[in-house]
């Protein structure tokens, strides 16, 4: 017998335990109980603070050990367990509450425990509390139900929670492994003669079952062999999603996640109950959230099966095919959901921690907040009395609380917000992958020709099709299961209510009592003689035992409904474990029955069945549960009502025994005189009258309760119809606009069409109405908002206080410093009390503002797509201007190396000939294959508008008639009433084939655009091989070609430059004799002048521009000076030096532009030397012979080298440029030393 104690302590951060408790109160005053008498406790004890704080979430330090000590004296032998629970915390510390010890029986029958066996092998120890420093021994004795040599594992577990736990979750659990091992000493002779014949018996047995299979296989037919094999193979490949272990351990999560609600009405602290209930309706959120998704995740998995599924029996792909493609899809989708899991893990991790340490700064924050108050408040207690102190001591303590309850609160609702974001992204990106990879695939299959063009499309608008129905559904499941959710919280509330109400009652019941016992010792005291220290005494005993019952009220309700616990949560886990597997199993046979669709009605058809469907489970469900909340807490206030009687019953016979008490103290004379006292102060019936009014009381609130809560169904009822309305008009909106945004494009192919769709879809999968992030998201901002308003009014107190004379703080501060703190502290109470009545103002502007956050956020969705549709056209734009670009470079090189090749001597004209006569040949075939695809396509698009228009009319001539037929023999106003309806149905009609006409129009404008583009195409692929040609008679080197293309095509890259350097200028051969190699040689030296000469050909064409532009700015300054003059008089001109520095500054202006272009023209002019350098004369020279002013400024002007130096004057007499013209040929000069 061996056993191995456990030690351990809860991690440091309560986020390790729940993403959703991000703190724990931890109470230092926890009130002493009568415990059992089977526990020893040792207290270490400790001192009690006049203060309650709150203390930081530390690290709880618990020891759980198990052992057993074996009784050999007595026959059989007997084993006593001891469990050991040791809180090692400091004294003052960590306190435990709800402790639970669930302790393994299997293989031993307990003798003497105070344990009770709820579950099959195990027994249950319950504690209610553990103060810090303390431990608690649970021992019980039991014997070995088996004498075989055996190995027995019996550990125990141990639970508990903070003494003040908001959330449900209980810590651990922490196990104390025990093993025993049992030795027998029983003596086994074996038979020999025995085992061979048994031996012999299971030979003979296996011989025949072998000679029997192999005639059975033989038997059967290779066929039949088949069949099996097929069939367990599609059972091995059904949906994972619906296999049966899967099932089996959604349901028991499902139900036993319903058990939190029982903890929360039996477990749960009367005063923590809503705290604890918000908590739960987040977490309910959350989880429902994830259940639609998965729920989601598999409708798609469906429709996408049905779409594929049938190719095949349209003839469209073969079967190898259809079944590649449809693997393909679920492995990627498999390998899709690992990387979402991988990265949903690592972002909640990096989230725990964040906001773990968010938590924990927060609370020091506080905690150092709360110090530096306290230790005010001791230093203005210095002087004052026991009166004084106490009361302030109490209003910091109840301001500390209130501040920690809503930094807490803050702290809980950012952490759930930052948690359901994530989960939001996570959800949405699961969505727009979805649509991505189904496209993708499809293209891959395309271009590996296992479906054809025209089939891939018509797949893709019915996906489409069947995607936008299945959004449609999502939103009335997903409005109909806020409903659902909105209305099961608003019943618990009403049910913790009355259960709440309960416990006012008995508080209620007890204050009266002790209130009547007071006014009966008055009136004792009054008409007696007897010592009033003795009737003091009296008093104070029966004010205990009153308390004592109390106490055992408590009690007795604690231990009554932890005996209720387990068979709740039993029926409640049958009823909907069986409720979930009805459904799971029908949602399943649904999910079989849409993968044998065919047809795009079909899967439409099959989704509306989805819709009914689930909107029938989920009603279902929530009225299963809210039947068995119902039940539960009926449960509970019997119990509650049937000990409160009991305790009246107590309550009753103190006052009595009291009065007795007195009489056995007062002399037979005065007996009398205090039993007509006693009738007067009720003797007992006060708490009988106090249960009758509060129980009328609870009658009325109860009335009043349930007329609310009657009243919040019919909100939500209308809220949920507003939501579906809301998401119907915004989808049309949204549908309309794409049209419109469709619509309006000039050219529009349809695979930009179908690209746009894939982006329009994305928007729309993600555009529906979340359940869990505007409820975290609202619950966020209304707390902000409210701390702000808190924080703005401690402001305004503290400024008005300031504002106040320093004599008039002195002369407080030295006489009643303590009551203007104290003053202070009740302020920021009521403060906080005030922040309860404004919520519901909060609340809706919070909402609006939520509002406008979605509308802003749907905008930025359209102008998203918008400019997907621009980058379409830009892009085609884009492709066009680069064709012409290189065109023109290409023409340009063509010009410049044919007079390259007339410079020299020895030009080869007949191979010149040769290259234009095939650069011509090119250009006429290129037109004449263009020419004739564009002739392929106008036939096709004849034939096709023909047979389109055979189709329309037909189909035209069947939808009139069923539109436009209207019943016989009917009235006037039905006739009328269904006209109008027929309306709007031909509206409809004339509106589709509208846009059908219009897609049709861009189509063929499109592909118009597109043999236009491939006109470009070819006419530059003659034109570069051309070039190539004349490169290679010219013998241009690569460097000198890619300069030249460098200055030809500016914006191109260079690696496309590169690109079309390798494609003009091939690897060269090398020169065999010295002649060529000269000739070559010369060939390269002239060759070389190209970018030379390419440089002085802009230079010279853009000269002539910047000489006009100083010409026309100084014409300028002549006419402003002339109107100047004519417009003032002379007296109101400026001075001479205010126009001079006028001038400079313009001039300056000038001289800056002219010197940001300065270096361009420098360099051009030093490669070219296209100037001589008696131009190169200085800036005072120049000025002068312009006779411009010669005070430092400085001046150029630049001459062509053939011309005369008078030529200026001719270009002063040129016409004027234009603005455009100007910026667009300018070139600067240069500035010379």
């Amino acid at each position: 017998m061996s056993h191995r104690p456990m030690s351990s302590s809860a991690p440091a951060g309560p986020w390790e335990h729940s993403i959703y408790t991000s703190f724990t109160y931890m109470s230092n005053i926890l009130p002493r109980r009568n415990r059992r008498s089977t526990l020893t406790r040792y207290n270490l004890g400790h001192t009690l603070p006049q203060v309650q704080s709150l203390s930081p979430p530390s690290t709880f330090g618990v020891k759980f050990h198990k052992c057993a000590l074996v009784k050999l004296d007595v026959d059989p032998p007997q084993l006593t367990f001891f469990l050991l629970i040791h809180n090692m915390g400091p004294v003052g510390g960590t306190n435990l509450s709800q402790v639970s010890i669930r302790d393994s029986i299997s293989g031993i029958v307990p003798i003497k425990t105070e344990g009770r066996v709820v579950e099959r092998g195990y027994q249950t120890f319950a504690i209610d509390s553990l103060s810090a420093g303390s431990q608690v021994v649970v021992n019980y004795t039991a014997q070995i139900r088996s004498h075989k040599s055996e190995r027995l594992d019996l550990p125990a577990f141990l639970t508990f929670s903070n003494a003040s736990q908001n959330d449900v979750s209980m810590f651990g659990p922490l196990t104390a492994n025990l093993t025993l091992r049992v030795n027998s000493t029983d003596r086994i002779y074996p038979n020999h003669g025995v085992h061979f014949a048994g031996f012999v018996a299971g030979l003979f047995v296996t011989l025949v079952l072998l000679l029997l299979g192999f005639l059975a296989m033989n038997l059967i037919g290779p066929r039949t062999r088949l069949n099996l094999l097929q069939q367990g193979r599609n059972r091995g490949d059904s949906d994972p999603e619906y296999a049966d272990c899967n099932i089996s351990e959604t349901v028991k999560d499902e139900a036993a996640f319903e058990d939190k609600m029982v903890d929360i009405i039996v477990l749960e602290d009367p005063q923590n109950m809503y705290q604890a209930l918000e908590n739960l309706e987040m977490s309910t959120l959350l989880r429902a959230t994830s259940n639609l998704e998965t729920t989601r995740i598999q409708i798609y998995k469906d429709v996408m099966s049905s779409l594929l599924g049938g190719l095949k029996t349209r003839g469209q792909a073969s079967a190898q095919a259809q079944q590649r493609l449809l693997s393909v899809l679920h492995g990627q989708l498999q390998g899709m959901e690992g990387r979402l899991k991988e990265e949903r893990g690592a972002r909640m991790a990096a989230l725990a921690g964040r906001c773990n340490l968010e938590t924990r700064e927060e609370m020091e924050a506080e905690h150092c907040r709360e110090a530096a108050e306290k230790a005010q408040a001791e230093l203005l207690c210095e002087h004052a009395d026991q009166q004084e102190l106490l009361q302030c001591s109490v209003l910091l303590e109840k301001l500390h609380k209130l501040s920690q309850s809503q930094l807490q609160r803050i702290l809980l609702v950012r952490h759930e917000e930052a948690s359901a974001k994530v989960q939001r992204k996570i959800i949405e990106w699961r969505r727009v992958e979805l649509h991505k990879i189904f496209s993708e695939e499809l293209e891959e299959a395309m271009r590996m020709g296992e479906l054809e063009k025209s089939t891939a499309k018509s797949l893709q608008h019915d996906y489409f099709t069947c995607q936008d129905k299945l959004e449609e559904v999502l939103d009335v499941v997903l409005a109909n299961q806020r409903y659902v959710l909105s209305e099961r919280h608003a019943q618990r509330k009403f049910l913790v209510h009355s259960l709440h109400s309960l416990n006012s009652l008995i508080s209620d019941i007890f204050s009266s009592t002790s209130s009547n016992l007071d006014s009966c010792f008055t009136h004792i005291r009054r008409g007696s003689t007897v010592p009033t220290e003795q009737i003091d005494h009296l008093q104070e005993k029966a004010q205990k035992e009153l308390m004592m019952v109390r106490q055992r009220l408590d009690e007795t309700l604690s231990q009554e409904r932890r005996a209720m616990r387990c068979g709740l949560i039993k029926k409640r886990r049958e009823l909907i474990s069986e409720m979930l597997s009805r459904q799971k199993q029908s949602q399943k046979d649904l999910s079989g029955m849409s993968k044998g669709l065919e047809g795009r009605i079909e899967v439409v058809q099959n989704l509306s069945c989805w819709q009914d469907l689930l909107t029938a489970h989920s009603l279902e469900l929530a009225e299963l549960i809210n039947n068995l909340d119902e039940e539960a807490t009926a449960d509970i206030r019997k119990v509650t009502m049937r000990v409160i009687q009991g305790a009246i019953a107590e309550v009753k016979a103190i006052q009595p025994s009291a009065t007795q008490a007195v009489l056995s103290l007062v002399p037979p004379g005065d007996q009398r005189s205090l039993l007509q006292v006693e009738p007067e102060s009720g003797q007992g019936s006060g708490s009988s009258s106090s249960l009758l009014q509060g129980q009328e009381r609870l009658h009325q609130e109860g009335k009043a309760a349930l007329h609310t809560l009657s009243c919040t169904r019919e909100a939500l009822q209308d809220a949920m119809e507003r939501e579906l309305q809301e998401q119907r008009e915004l989808r049309e909106r949204c549908r309309a606009f794409f049209r419109c945004l469709c619509s309006s494009q000039l050219t529009l192919s349809e695979d930009d069409r179908l690209k746009m769709k894939l982006e329009f879809q994305k928007c729309l999968s993600v555009m529906d109405r979340c359940l869990v992030l505007p409820y975290a998201v609202s619950r966020t901002k209304l707390h902000n908002a409210l701390a702000a308003w808190r924080k703005d009014n401690e402001k305004q107190m503290m400024n008005a206080l300031f504002k106040k004379k320093p004599s008039e703080i002195r002369q407080k501060t030295d006489t009643s410093g303590l009551l203007l703190f104290q003053k202070r502290l009740k302020d920021r109470i009521q403060l906080f009390e005030k922040e309860k009545e404004m919520e519901s103002g909060v609340m809706s502007k919070v909402l609006e503002e939520m509002r406008e956050e979605r509308e802003n956020d749907l905008c930025s969705q359209a102008n998203n797509l918008a400019i997907q549709m621009a980058a379409i056209h830009y892009q085609k734009a884009e492709r066009r201007s680069k064709v012409l670009e290189t065109s023109r470079a290409m023409v340009t090189l063509h010009s410049m190396l044919i007079q390259l090749l007339r410079e020299r001597k020895g030009l080869e004209r007949q191979e010149m000939a040769q290259s234009i006569q095939s650069y011509c040949l090119g250009l006429e075939e290129a037109a004449q294959q263009l020419q004739k695809e564009r002739t392929k396509l106008d036939d096709a698009e004849v034939s096709k508008v023909a047979s389109n228009k055979t189709l329309q009319d037909d189909c035209d001539e069947g939808e009139d008639d069923e539109v436009f037929q209207l019943q016989q023999d009917c009235r006037m106003v039905s006739i009328l009433q269904e006209a109008l309806y027929k309306c709007d149905e031909f509206i409809i009609l004339l509106a589709r084939r509208l846009l059908e006409m219009t897609a049709n129009y861009q189509a063929t404008q499109d592909l118009k655009e597109q043999m236009e583009l491939k006109r470009l195409y070819a006419n530059c692929d003659q034109d570069l091989e051309f070039a190539s040609r004349l490169v290679k008679q010219s013998q241009v080197p690569a460097d000198v070609l890619l300069e030249t293309l460098r200055l030809l095509l500016p914006t191109l890259p260079e690696s496309e430059l590169l690109s079309v350097t390798d494609a003009l200028c091939p690897k060269q051969h090398p020169i065999s004799s010295s002649a060529e190699h000269e000739h070559a040689g010369c060939a390269v030296g002239s060759a070389r002048l190209l970018p030379a000469k390419l440089r002085e050909d802009v230079v010279h064409t853009n000269m002539q521009t910047m000489l006009s532009c100083t010409v026309e700015s100084e014409s300028f300054q002549e006419k402003r000076q002339n109107l100047m003059e004519k417009l003032l008089p002379r007296s109101c001109l400026l001075s001479p030096g205010v126009d001079a520095a006028l001038l400079v500054e313009e001039k300056g202006k000038e001289k800056s532009f002219t010197n940001a272009q300065g270096p361009v023209y420098k360099s051009t002019m030093a490669e070219n030397g296209a100037f001589d350098s008696e131009e190169h004369t200085t800036p005072a020279s120049v000025s002068t012979a312009l006779g411009g002013p010669a005070d430092g400024e400085r001046l150029f002007v630049f001459r062509d080298a053939h011309e005369s130096p008078d030529s200026v004057d001719v270009f002063k007499r040129k016409r004027k440029r234009n603005f455009l013209n100007l910026k667009k040929g300018s070139v600067a000069p240069t500035n010379l030393p």
